[in-house]
């Protein structure tokens, strides 16, 4: 089996994971609403007690346009399979991706856009309609530009997020116990992303040292784009940026995995 034939089959493997439980996926997408709607009541309580008309340079619908946005957008970037690599790590799994002509860095990058290809349809059809009523209710400028430079940036989050998620799953290689560490880790990347709310929150000088960081560029950049808080010429900077962490952070994931593997015993599997 040549390569393309090969990963065309694991990227179909994916998709058919992903769909395999389908209650645990449709439950997966309901429980990207949960922390939407906390958030909104919050956002809610905090414009209404404030009296203010904008706070952090967002509006109230403007906050509530970002909030929906981002929950989305983290729900889509998510990798979750981290337990898998370790359990790869941990129980011998890896033994026969060194012994097969397949690489474990590409096996589980095309499995991870198979699985997510579900995703991305149905968040499509979300986008679509958000960007709608936004439009149609004057929180959000339309432009087709912004649309396909998010869908660009968007792209970019999701194989940037990933490779992030694989340079700390090497980690997994020196520590016994680890799923504290992922927990941590990965609450603490969703912050910083802008997942939970926007990066204004923490200040100016908070804001500027995040920006050189790759962790807005998963999350905080994309939603920006789209709703309009970004400039033209920052959206552009801002891609170029994006691809110089993603390019970094291909060459990091295969460094930290070359260096790991030379403690791997291939024991079991």
């Amino acid at each position: 089996m040549n390569g393309r034939k090969l990963y065309t089959a694991v990227f179909s493997m994916g998709v058919q994971q992903s769909m395999e439980y389908r209650f645990h996926f449709f439950l997966g997408l309901l429980g990207a609403a949960f922390p939407i709607l906390v958030q909104y009541f919050i956002w809610t309580a905090v414009y209404q007690h404030s009296g203010e008309t904008a706070l952090f340079s967002y509006s109230y619908n403007q906050i509530i346009l970002y909030t929906i946005l981002a929950g989305l957008v983290s729900k889509l970037i998510a990798t979750q399979f981290e337990h898998q690599i370790v359990d790869d790590i941990k129980n011998g799994g890896l033994n026969k991706y060194l012994i097969k002509p397949v690489s474990y860095f590409g096996y589980r990058l095309v499995s991870f856009f198979g699985q997510k290809a579900i995703y991305y349809g149905v968040t499509a059809m979300l986008f679509v309609a958000i960007i709608w009523i936004s439009s149609a209710g004057g929180v959000l400028e339309f432009q087709i530009i912004r649309l396909v430079l998010f869908v660009v940036s968007l792209s970019g989050a999701l194989l940037l997020n990933f490779l992030i998620s694989y340079c700390i799953c090497a980690s997994a290689f020196y520590l016994n116990e680890i799923s504290y560490f992922f927990v941590i880790t990965s609450l603490l990347v969703n912050i910083l992303s802008g997942g939970m709310f926007p990066l204004e929150i923490f200040g100016d000088s908070i804001v500027g040292a995040l920006q050189y960081t790759p962790f807005p560029y998963t999350i905080y950049f994309p939603v920006n784009v789209l709703s309009g808080k970004t400039e033209a010429a920052a959206m552009y900077q801002g891609l170029l940026i994006q691809c110089g962490w993603i390019l970094l952070f291909l060459w990091l994931s295969r460094l930290t995995w070359r260096i790991s593997m030379k403690k791997y015993s291939a024991v079991g599997g």
